[in-house]
């Protein structure tokens, strides 16, 4: 009995074995087949401390020749802006990557705005604002008052593919133009091909490439590559 249980057991573990290293290859060429290869090995590099960061900083909303439009029945979607009570829901769709809870205080002091699309009351993608300082790793640059970062950008899965990320995108144009804020910043790392991509579906203007390079967060340097 107990010999069978133990076959059992290593035959278990080897279909667990065959199906984790399936899903890794699946990451593998996920990446590859999205341009997200040197984002994965820049990924590794910070786990050991170290961060090389070469970055777009792109100017928003200013030369929009067409207005992005939902794909599927845009007459189920909304957009809003969230509130502190929403964060918690926020924190399970996107996994908590984007500070969802950390950042109630600076939703309540409003100097940061979350906006919504929703589908029937459903959060279908949300991003956020910050109307005080962009701010990233080690750099800290404030903004004016008619100026406004935009970053943490996120698609819930199941809404994937309907355009709805440039639709509010160009939805936050239109609602910070109305609190007076009209010029936009926002970054990508160069890398990082799907979110240049969407950037460049959005006809934002690439400023500048900077190179951020931190050392086990003690030493970091910038560098700026190139103005365009």
């Amino acid at each position: 009995m107990v010999a069978s249980i133990t076959k059992i057991k290593i035959k278990m573990s080897g279909n667990e074995k065959k199906r984790s290293d399936a899903s890794g290859l699946k990451k593998i060429v996920s990446k590859i087949r999205y341009g997200l290869t040197l984002q994965s090995i820049r990924n590794v590099l910070i786990r050991i401390g170290i961060d090389i960061s070469p970055y777009y900083w792109f100017q928003e909303g200013i030369n929009i020749t067409k207005i992005p439009e939902i794909q599927g029945s845009a007459s189920d979607y909304s957009f809003e802006l969230l509130g502190p009570e929403d964060m918690k829901i926020l924190e399970t769709l996107g996994k908590g990557w984007s500070r969802p809870l950390e950042r109630i205080p600076a939703l309540l002091e409003g100097k940061e705005k979350c906006i919504a699309t929703k589908c029937k009351d459903e959060i279908a993608a949300f991003m956020w604002i910050n109307l005080i300082e962009f701010k990233y790793k080690s750099i800290v640059v404030p903004l004016k008052s008619n100026e406004a970062y935009l970053t943490d950008m996120f698609t819930v899965e199941g809404f994937r593919g309907k355009n709805l990320a440039p639709c509010l995108r160009y939805k936050s144009y239109e609602m910070l133009k109305e609190m007076g804020r009209d010029t936009f910043y926002s970054i990508s790392i160069s890398f990082n091909t799907p979110a240049v991509r969407f950037k460049e579906k959005l006809e934002a203007k690439k400023v500048d490439l900077i190179l951020l390079i931190q050392l086990f967060r003690k030493f970091h340097t910038i560098i700026k590559l190139k103005t365009f």
